[in-house]
């Protein structure tokens, strides 16, 4: 609900898909005197709905007759927008308001004010788009379109500049960093281009098929990723007033964030944040534009450990005493091959399952030690918070390999080193690993998914498969999380599961030690970690043992 409108989205079946941007859905904006203003229908290709045989939430293609069908009806319309108006009168503010539809009876499930930033609905728009999309990270941005073909064409991007491509790779990330906006042809809510913009706070739309034809080099638009709408030039977008966010509650679990390098509001974030639970190498050495193996083949070792030095300390300095986990070198081979240098890289069939890692790191040892010694040398700065994770492992073997490679650099005794488990190798032997020392674990959700499942959550046509609630991954996740307290090893994640309050919920209640997100989550990702921990008290309360 809003001033003067009521903006209601629909699709079939469990609200999910709408939520996770895996449909586009229809788009009702009606007058608080019930008149329909305009109507949006999406293109819903999948809806999830209760299987009854195995009483599981399942996803299901939506037959081709309805998938482009209005789902609301014009009475159905009207009652929500009675209901809108009753909700926000008795709360005495705009509502987030979320319903279901059952044999054409209205249920109102949930409803909450709307206090942290400017929804959909609370934003008058002038103007016509020009482009429509999917909104994957929220926000309003107005600048010139660069549209990029080829790595050649990051050169002409300035500052402020929108990029406009059929999708973003690792090594446009420098590029990206700069942008005001991001709108690709391609994508859906979990692509390289959604997870990295929102990582960086930069609105998003993808997956608008047609953004490097439709929009021309040069030309000034104003991208409206709250909705998923581009306009022509500079347009008059209107917020209403934002109201303060609540004080941040206390959790036990912590809430940390996901980083890749430092932002221009850090500080902000840090004091929201219980920590930095993944705070990535890569997109700093891609800034760079030299292969870190190149520098160390020419002797130029301490040019590595000064560009980790420069992209760490601001982050350790400005979370202070709390925790950094900063993760070792894991980029794919096809990520670096356009790095100065990186022409040497293999080309390998499928990357992903390639050599990269903690593999790669044991087979150049010499890149491991420089980025031990980075951490060293911050730790002589006074940034004890700062510690190491070791990505892509599958072993114990490999664990017990790098700590001997840390022991050759006299890493302190004070920099905790922990694992990502990502792997099922790794999953399934956490207990092996808590015996060999580890200091914490942290659940990489999209890779753990992927393996689990044998889906590329890349591939289009099979995306709907992809699911971190399948029975097999949540699994996995409760039997580290159990196990890892059980030795009184720190428990996390850090995938896009981290972002997700229903996830969240569940991984609370498994015992999970603290939770990293991306950071437009945090907020939403802290109330229900708060939620879930009440849960847990009332639940104690009437005799259930946890």
């Amino acid at each position: 609900t809003g001033e003067d409108n009521i903006v209601i989205e629909a699709c079939w079946g469990l609200g999910e898909t709408l939520v996770q941007g895996e449909v586009e859905p229809d788009l009702y904006v009606v007058s608080k005197d019930g008149k329909i203003i305009s109507k949006k229908i999406g293109k819903k290709t999948i809806k999830r709905i209760r299987d009854f045989a195995s009483d599981a939430t399942v996803t299901v293609p939506v037959p081709k007759e309805f998938a482009e069908a209005q789902v609301l009806t014009e009475n159905e319309i009207l009652q929500l927008v009675d209901f809108g108006k009753i909700l926000e009168k008795h709360y005495g503010k705009a509502q987030d308001v979320e319903f279901a539809i059952e044999k054409s009876k209205v249920y109102i499930v949930q409803t909450r004010a709307v206090t942290t930033k400017a929804k959909k609905e609370e934003m008058k728009i002038k103007g016509e788009p020009i482009l429509r999309g999917l909104g994957s990270s929220p926000g309003v941005a107005t600048g010139r379109v660069r549209i990029i073909k080829s790595l050649q064409d990051v050169e002409k991007v300035e500052k402020g500049d929108i990029l406009v491509t059929k999708m973003t790779s690792p090594d446009l990330v420098p590029t990206m960093s700069k942008c005001s906006a991001i709108i690709t042809d391609e994508g859906g809510v979990n692509c390289h281009a959604s997870i990295v913009a929102r990582e960086m706070g930069i609105p998003c739309i993808v997956g608008t098929k047609n953004a490097t034809s439709v929009l021309k080099d040069g030309e000034i638009v104003t991208v409206d990723a709250y909705n998923g709408a581009v306009y022509p030039g500079e347009v008059s977008i209107e917020k209403v007033k934002e109201e303060k966010a609540p004080v941040s509650l206390s959790t036990v679990t912590q809430v940390k964030v996901n980083l890749a390098f430092a932002l221009g509001n850090l500080e902000e974030i840090a004091a929201r944040a219980d920590g930095v639970g993944l705070l990535r190498i890569e997109h700093m050495i891609s800034k760079y534009g030299i292969h870190p193996a190149k520098l160390i083949k020419e002797g130029k070792r301490e040019e590595y450990i000064r560009i980790l030095l420069d992209g760490i300390r601001p982050i350790a300095k400005a979370f202070k005493d709390k925790p950094v986990w900063v993760r070792t070198l894991d980029a794919r081979t096809d990520e670096f091959r356009n790095l100065e240098g990186g022409s040497e890289e293999p080309i390998e069939a499928n990357p992903m399952l390639g050599w990269h890692g903690i593999r790669r790191s044991l087979d150049e040892p010499e890149l491991l030690k420089a980025e031990f010694e980075a951490v060293k040398r911050l730790h002589e700065e006074g940034f004890t918070n700062v510690h190491v994770m070791l990505p892509f492992v599958i072993s114990v073997d490999e664990f017990e390999k790098a700590r001997k490679i840390a022991n050759e650099v006299d890493l302190p005794l004070t920099v905790r080193i922990g694992i990502m488990v990502e792997t099922v190798g790794a999953a399934l032997t956490i207990e092996d690993f808590c015996k060999a020392g580890i200091d914490f674990a942290s659940i990489g959700s999209n890779d753990l998914t992927m393996l689990a499942l044998g889906v590329d959550r890349n591939n289009a046509k099979i995306a709907s498969l992809y699911s971190e609630f399948h029975p097999a991954v949540l699994k996995m996740m409760k039997e580290v999380i159990e196990t890892c307290n059980r030795y009184g090893v720190e428990s996390s994640i850090c995938g896009e599961s981290g972002s997700n309050p229903e996830m969240v919920k569940k991984l609370v209640k498994f015992g999970i030690s603290s939770v990293s997100c991306n950071i437009d989550a945090l907020d939403d990702v802290r109330k229900a970690v708060a939620e879930a921990e009440r849960e847990i008290l009332i639940e104690l309360r009437k005799g259930k043992s946890y």
